[in-house]
């Protein structure tokens, strides 16, 4: 057995794990902040799903999940056994570890850690609306990594 196996296979278990979790939190905690702004925002940190600590579990995760897949793919065009399916799984992989270091964690960190701040209202509701939209193609990105695992 080669190297290329057993880390095809971590690679399998973790975006089924970051698959799993991304779809729980997009049809349970997302509407639990989203709601109606920034009342909810406020509202969602100190709640139950709140202390789920969310950051603890994602922080490990998409660095794990960006690098399996491309340790995955280089070892697998070393074997020469890269396929189309790996290759768009890994794509979508860093394409979506990297828009959410660049957008979805900063914005969800304005949105939640201050409350809103002194964002107008209707602004934040604009953003917030935004953010679940652009989550949604995010998802997207998760499933068609998922696939290709």
């Amino acid at each position: 057995m080669t190297l290329y196996t057993p880390v095809l296979w971590f690679y399998a278990v973790m975006v089924s794990r970051v698959f799993g979790a991304s779809v729980y939190e997009t049809l349970v905690v997302h509407p639990a902040w989203s709601r109606k702004p920034p009342e909810s925002f406020r509202g969602f940190v100190g709640t139950p799903v709140s202390r789920m600590n969310i950051p603890a579990f994602w922080i490990p995760v998409a660095p794990l999940y960006a690098l399996s897949a491309l340790a995955a793919l280089g070892l697998a065009f070393r074997a020469g056994s890269q396929g189309v399916a790996l290759i768009v799984s890994t794509a979508c992989a860093v394409a979506g570890v990297a828009w959410t270091l660049v957008y979805f964690r900063p914005t969800i960190g304005r949105f939640l850690e201050a409350g809103g701040g002194n964002t107008p209202t209707e602004r934040l509701q604009i953003g917030a609306r935004r953010w679940i939209r652009l989550n949604w193609i995010r998802l997207g990105l998760v499933t068609i990594s998922w696939w290709g695992a």
